[in-house]
């Protein structure tokens, strides 16, 4: 056997004495705070620790000698049916637990009902009766669960349910077993140290991230066949049987995960991609479902199909606009050519009856699929949105005499529950200004504004917010003056890092609405000394203002500063569209017609393909953004990468 026995262990912090301040912070004594539990989690340390030797001693003295032909009998028996998918090593696990956990369990009952009578396992007993038998299961992981209790982070816990009864089960994970959403695990399970933790595995697991559907109907089909009572009889007439069932979609993925990508999918993909790109649209979740039902069909249909039949499935589910289905283009390979539309004849009976697979696919397997939150980086010259929430909490403790890190934690989970009331019409009125600045509509921002310049109409973020909506560019460039000036006042410098102080927030709006004012209306050498007085002061960036100080530098012709400050951000930054759409533009500018340049149009085409429309048409761009989340290679990207590289043109 593998030996690779489950950890019960947790480490537990040292521990104040009883009648010193507790840890915590709550300005009581430890023995009147946390003892209790503390005592409560060393004892169940303890009970870990008592349960691992436990399966550290079973694991290093199995097999024994009387037991080696027995077990190399079955093992020789079970081969030919799981090596050829599992390989030998997890075949040789496959075995040792199918031989001490199913097929001679007795020879693992009477080795935990002999711990158990030894009197220095009394206080896991209980516990160790709890394993006699241990629970085969084949189960699909489902999502994440709540730690219910359990003595686990919920990181550490995932919720699965038995293929062959729906049954709902916790499951323990770790270093080695981190499961996705969707993939099927077979394996022996035992109960945790106490009854409120989740099933720990017994010793390997096999993991299939992506099953046939036709290896769970088999396994659903034989179980109805067999006509046992419940699935627990079931996997113990046969312990291989699962394992055997599984074996091919197993195979198929060990083969995946070692071929290159078949050419019609790759194909299909591309012209999927260019239909989207095409018409500005952007649809992460078509791409990745059309790729994962592309790979996993057996035969595979020809591309202008598969592609028709993914943007069909795209308006079906509501993913896409209702136009023409059946103009896929063709990618291009010319980079300086747009793509044309296709001239193959498609079957529209094959194209529908493709689509409504897709949609079976999408439904057998999204709910086990966790909706990934859009990855992104935001830019503008307004507030982050989380500000005002900030600003609240730090109105109600900045005047507060608070000691400790613990103490402090404390006041804040207060207070962020507690609204703020400002207590001048200054501070009323800044509260304006951030609810002008979140305003979605632009009369309600209006309104909110003209109520801030009633209360204080000298204050750093209304004087912002006037000139954002001034269309006089003089008056705009003389309330920009007056909002530095008197958010400058109040900036600190020496308090570090300078952007986590709130106070300092508005100088540093100040500067970069100004900054971008300045590189908007051609004045770019003006607009990169803000730009990079904004860098200094604040080297992580949370505002993007490395993105217009670099098209400022390029702009006014410093391509050698452009490229120091291009390779000081971009080192690390991978395929960045911003950066390589700004590389090609100081290459373009300094030397059109060379290598160099085709090659950096090139890499900027693949980071985002989106932009390259742009360079062809060369239309007007866009304002500088208010507030914006831009994602990775996508049309909104591509508009913003235009706002910056066209002043450079």
């Amino acid at each position: 056997m593998n030996g690779s026995f489950p950890s019960f262990s947790r480490p537990v912090s040292a521990t104040p004495g009883r009648n010193d301040p507790c840890f915590c912070g709550s300005g009581l004594k430890y023995k009147k705070c946390c003892a209790r539990l503390d005592e409560q989690s060393r004892s169940d340390a303890q009970r870990r620790r008592l349960l691992e030797s436990v399966l550290r001693r079973f694991f290093d003295n199995h097999p024994r000698p009387g037991e080696q032909k027995e077990l190399s009998a079955w093992k020789n028996r079970i081969a030919p049916r799981l090596q050829p998918a599992y390989g030998e090593e997890k075949t040789g696990s496959v075995a040792g637990d199918t031989f001490y956990f199913g097929q001679q369990v007795r020879i693992w009952n009477d080795f935990l009902t002999e711990q158990a009578l030894d009197s220095r396992h009394a206080a896991v007993a209980d516990a160790l009766r709890g394993w006699l038998d241990p629970r085969f299961a084949v189960l699909r992981i489902s999502s994440a669960s709540a730690p219910l209790g359990a003595a686990r982070p919920a990181q550490d816990v995932v919720q699965a349910s038995e293929l062959l009864n729906g049954e709902q089960l916790r499951l323990s994970t770790g270093a080695d077993f981190r499961p996705r959403p969707g993939s099927v695990v077979l394996g022996y399970w035992i109960p945790g140290a106490n009854p409120e933790d989740p099933l720990t595995a017994l010793n390997s697991l096999v993991l299939i991230e992506e099953p046939e559907d036709e290896a769970v109907l088999r396994l659903e089909r034989r179980f109805r066949e067999a006509g046992e009572a419940d699935a627990a009889a079931f996997y113990r007439r046969d312990p291989a049987a699962a394992y055997e069932i599984f074996a091919e979609s197993a195979a198929g993925a060990d083969r995946a995960s070692g071929e290159e990508l078949p050419q019609a999918v790759g194909e299909a993909l591309e012209r999927l991609e260019a239909y989207l790109i095409e018409r500005d649209l952007k649809c992460d979740r078509l791409m990745d479902l059309a790729f994962r039902f592309l790979k996993r069909k057996r035969e595979k249909p020809a591309p202008p199909e598969a592609a028709a039949a993914a943007v069909r499935f795209g308006q079906l589910q509501g993913w896409l606009p209702d136009d023409a289905a059946q103009d896929i283009p063709y990618p291009s390979s010319d980079v300086r050519q747009p793509p044309s539309a296709m001239t193959d004849e498609l079957d529209s009976d094959r194209i529908e009856q493709l689509a409504t697979e897709m949609l079976d696919y999408q439904r057998r397997t999204s709910v086990y699929r966790e909706e990934e939150p859009p990855v992104g980086i935001r830019v503008g010259t307004d507030p982050l949105p989380g500000e005002m929430r900030q600003w609240k909490l730090y109105m109600h403790l900045k005047d507060l005499d608070i000691q400790g890190e613990a103490a402090l934690r404390r006041q804040m989970d207060y207070f962020s529950g507690v609204p703020y009331t400002p207590a001048s019409p200054e501070e009323e009125a800044q509260l304006r200004a951030y609810e002008a600045y979140l305003a979605i509509e632009d009369d309600v921002r209006a309104e909110k504004l003209a109520e801030a310049r009633r209360l204080h109409p000298n204050g750093a973020d209304t004087l912002l917010l006037a000139a954002d909506g001034e269309a006089d560019p003089d008056e705009r460039y003389r309330l920009l003056e007056e909002a530095e000036t008197a958010a400058l006042r109040r900036f600190e410098a020496d308090i570090e890092p300078v952007w986590l102080h709130l106070p300092n927030r508005p100088y540093l709006r100040a500067l970069m609405l100004r900054a971008a004012h300045d590189w908007q209306t051609g004045r770019h050498a003006e607009a990169f000394e803000r730009f990079y007085r904004l860098l200094r002061l604040n080297p992580a960036d949370h505002q993007g203002a490395r993105y217009p100080a670099i098209s400022a530098l390029i702009a006014s012709g410093d391509h050698e500063a452009a490229g120091s400050l291009l390779a000081h951000y971009a080192e690390g930054a991978g395929d960045n569209a911003f950066y390589r759409w700004l590389e090609w533009a100081s290459s373009y500018k300094r030397d059109r017609p060379s290598a160099e340049t085709g090659d950096f149009y090139r890499k900027a085409v693949e980071a985002n393909p989106y932009a390259e429309k742009y360079i062809r048409s060369r239309p007007e761009a866009e304002a500088y953004p208010r507030s914006a989340i831009i994602t990775p290679r996508s049309p909104e990207e591509a508009r913003l990468i235009w706002t910056l590289i066209r002043p450079t043109l």
